[in-house]
């Protein structure tokens, strides 16, 4: 998949020091997204953070930031769009759309022009979904997004609409690494739904499977600052660097 990208103005509530702001063609629809560079020459490897149901916020773009500074270049944008009050998304494919066809609607054309990014490693591309962007990033690396990580927080693997775009129909195409968080208080998405993937994820793939719960953590605990946020900012931060050490030696 060919992508192409423009820089935009940034979004007047959502700007953050060091964000470039792009706009992706794809499919009809329009992607905003900000991109954050670590310091150096790169080239780095890529990392592209999908945001949930709620749509693009200030904490996926202050996620993005705090992933970037450990070496990683990362692209935190739109891939679903959402109802109002959030129109940020607005240009992106609507929510039927993805029910209809999750495969063709799960952020491929973010990945895609991540790739062709100035200082962009697009060999090492890696994922990280929070919440329903974890569904949608099970779904792209299962159906030839090639990328060579993925990291899932709080999705649930059986969402709560119809048709239901379950992650477990495509687990058999899922081959890269791939790290589950999950808070043990979700009251949005149970626990039992991870462990369950989890599970059976590990049972069909080859692939490392890191499962990881958070005692007492709600669902989006890592949109509020706090001590367990950072922690498990600097586990997936650990993870993909593992992953991508892995890679580079192969």
């Amino acid at each position: 998949m060919v992508a192409n990208w423009a820089a935009v103005a940034a979004p007047a509530d959502l700007n953050a020091p060091g964000a470039q702001w792009i706009k992706v063609d794809g499919q009809g629809h329009k992607l905003l997204a900000a991109v954050f560079r670590p310091r150096g020459s790169g080239p780095f490897p890529v990392v592209v953070l999908l945001h949930g149901a709620s749509g693009l916020q200030m904490g996926h773009v202050a996620l993005a930031q705090e992933i970037s500074s450990a070496g990683f270049l990362v692209v935190v944008g739109c891939w679903q769009s959402v109802a109002s009050p959030n129109p940020v998304c607005s240009e992106a494919p609507p929510q039927a759309a993805w029910q209809a066809d999750p495969a063709a609607n799960s952020g491929k054309e973010l990945i895609a022009a991540a790739r062709t990014l100035p200082g962009a490693r697009g060999d090492r591309t890696g994922l990280y979904g929070l919440s329903r962007g974890g569904l949608a990033a099970l779904w792209a690396a299962s159906t030839g997004a090639n990328v060579q990580a993925v990291v899932v927080d709080a999705s649930g693997h059986r969402p709560r609409v119809t048709p239901l775009p379950s992650a477990l129909t495509v687990i058999a195409g899922l081959t890269a690494p791939t790290f589950l968080l999950h808070g043990t208080s979700d009251s949005l998405v149970p626990v039992e739904q991870a462990r369950a993937f989890a599970g059976a994820l590990r049972e069909a793939s080859r692939a490392p499977v890191v499962y990881a719960e958070l005692p007492f953590a709600q669902h989006a605990f890592d949109f509020f600052g706090s001590i367990r946020s950072a922690a498990s900012a600097v586990a997936v931060e650990r993870f993909l660097g593992v992953v991508y050490g892995d890679y580079r030696r192969s």
